[in-house]
This record gives structure tokens, C-alpha cells and sequence, in this order.
């Protein structure tokens, strides 16, 4: 076969003919069309998708901590009790672990005679009304990636001293609630670097009255509430706060509960349980 030629200024082809191999020059000539844009483009996907994989896999454990803006007294024979609901929320990608909740109420009262007490997460639900009533004991929660636990958490003493109780007249009351979580014994370069333990949460509630005959002879619960009826709130990635915004070492002025603002001066004290039952 003849190679191709020109005849008569045309060019001419011939099926067969010997094949020309591309250059390096031709190569960058076509390739600098939109080369800059899908390598922008590239990187940009593969960022994105770092993003999605530390989000989804290698994000450690972030605990977040909230309780309503209520929550319950009782007394068991000679122990003070507090019914906390709870709720607990993973931010991160692993699971996370907790152990035990502990919880130190301090009595605001100058002339307390009890200045504060250490509690500990005893019991799940909330205080029975009939002593026979059967406990679920509180166990270690594993939370997955994303995931929530959401309970009311009894709380005993710590002591075996209980008295005088920490409780004793209605007032104001502070407390710190710290969440004891598994520390891994080997951990990863992800772990080292970026692993946080939730920060304690601490807030204050006010109870409004207190009777010895519904407590101890009803089984009864009083409610304690802050000033403004809002949740507080804490995160692992920032110090701890409640609903008012001040520091974990700043009590408040006015004594209220972790309050952003003052309630009505004509607001109705809190239902006791048999109230609201």
C-alpha cells in the first residue's frame, strides 16, 4: 500500500498506511485543555471525601450532656435522692463508654448545716411510690456513633453518713454532674490526638418547699426547677455551661437556676408528684 501523500494540494489517505505515535509535545498541547479544572476538581473530591471518612469512621466519641429544667427529690429511709432525667448524645463516629455518673449537690444556704454531698448513678427510672417496687440498677451504657440514651438516673449518697441530709429546707441548690467514661488502653494516633472527655455540667435548681410527712411517710417527690424553665447543656468540646451561659466556677448572683433570665414574679411553684399524677 502507498503511504498517504498530497495530490494536488489534497491529502490523501490510504487504509493500511504506516501510524504516527503522538508526541510529547501534542500530549501537553491536549492535555493543558481543562487539565487545571479536573485536577482542582479531583482534589476538592477527595477532600470531600476525607470529610465523609473521619465523619463516618475515624471521629472519636464526643459525649454531650442535657438535663431538663426539672428534675425531683425524694428520701429513701435516711438518704437523700435525686431523680435526674437524662439525656445523652454521641456527636462522634466510635462508641463511647460510661462507666458511672456521679453527681455533688452543694446547698447554697449560708446557715446549712450540710454543705454538699457526692451521689452516684444507683438506679434507672424514676422513684417508686411502693417500696416493693422492684429497682433496675443502673449499668455502664455503651452508646454507638450518632446514637442517644435517654433515661431518668436515681442518685444515692456515696457516703454511708447521710446525715444530716444536704437537703434540709427549700433554698437553692447547685449541682455537678460528671460523666466517668472508659479510657482506651491502647489507643490510636486518633485517639491521642483528638479523644476529649466530656466536660462536668453544672447548673442549679430551686426547691420551692419541703415536707417531711410527704417525703417520708408518702413516698413522695418535690420538684426542683430553675428560674426559666431551660435545659442545660454540655459538650466535651467546650467547657461546661447551663442554660444562663456563666462558667463552671461562677455561681450566679441571684441564686436562680442556670438562668438566661428572670420568671414572672406571679409564676406558680411546681406540681409535687402526687400533683402531677
Amino acid at each position: 500500500m502507498r503511504a498517504a501523500g498530497q495530490i494536488g494540494g489534497v491529502m490523501s489517505f490510504k487504509i493500511g498506511g504506516p501510524r504516527r505515535e503522538p508526541d510529547a509535545g501534542s500530549i501537553v498541547e491536549h492535555g493543558s485543555h481543562g487539565g487545571l479544572f479536573a485536577t482542582i476538581l479531583s482534589a476538592f473530591a477527595l477532600v470531600i471525601s476525607g470529610l465523609s471518612y473521619y465523619e463516618s469512621t475515624l471521629r472519636t466519641a464526643e459525649l454531650s450532656v442535657y438535663v431538663p429544667p426539672m428534675i425531683h427529690y425524694a428520701r429513701d429511709d435516711d438518704s437523700d435522692v435525686f431523680n435526674v432525667p437524662i439525656t445523652i448524645a454521641n456527636d462522634g463516629a466510635r462508641t463511647g463508654t460510661v462507666l458511672a455518673m456521679e453527681l455533688v449537690v452543694e446547698n447554697l444556704r449560708a446557715d446549712a448545716l450540710k454543705k454538699s454531698a457526692r451521689f452516684y448513678s444507683a438506679f434507672l427510672g424514676d422513684f417508686p411510690k411502693d417500696e416493693k417496687d422492684p429497682n433496675r440498677s443502673f449499668a455502664p451504657l455503651s452508646i454507638p456513633g450518632h446514637g442517644t440514651f435517654t433515661e431518668t438516673i436515681r442518685f444515692y449518697p456515696m457516703s454511708l453518713n447521710t446525715k444530716p441530709f444536704v437537703v434540709d429546707d427549700k433554698g437553692d441548690y447547685r449541682f455537678t454532674l460528671k460523666l466517668i467514661t472508659v479510657k482506651p488502653e491502647r489507643p490510636d494516633l486518633v485517639e491521642q490526638a483528638l479523644r476529649t472527655p466530656p466536660q462536668p455540667l453544672v447548673f442549679q435548681m430551686n426547691l420551692p418547699f419541703i415536707s417531711f410527712q410527704h417525703l417520708e411517710f408518702r413516698r413522695g417527690t418535690i420538684a426542683m426547677t430553675n428560674t426559666n424553665w431551660q435545659p442545660a447543656v454540655s459538650k466535651n468540646t467546650q467547657p461546661a455551661i447551663s442554660s444562663r451561659g456563666a462558667s463552671e466556677s461562677e455561681p450566679p448572683a441571684d441564686g436562680n437556676a442556670g438562668a438566661a433570665g428572670d420568671a414572672p414574679a406571679d409564676a406558680a411553684a411546681p406540681p409535687s408528684s402526687d400533683e402531677t399524677r
